[in-house]
């Protein structure tokens, strides 16, 4: 078996460049909307929790 050129290396070595940072910019991207999730569940929660107690204990009966 032969073994690898500069060229074959080189070749090997940007591939693999292009690989990681094609997986980072996925990986960013779904950290991105998981904390964009967070962040409405949290508001919504806040939302919820500014109604006057009033009306929750009304809405369970």
């Amino acid at each position: 078996m032969e073994a690898l050129t500069r060229a074959d290396t080189v070749l090997l070595g940007v591939a693999a460049y292009v690989a990681v940072m094609a997986l980072v910019r996925l990986m960013r991207r779904r950290r991105d909307q998981l904390v964009a999730d967070v962040q409405r569940q949290v508001a919504a929660h806040r939302k919820r929790a500014k109604r006057p107690h009033d009306e929750r204990t009304h809405d369970a009966a």
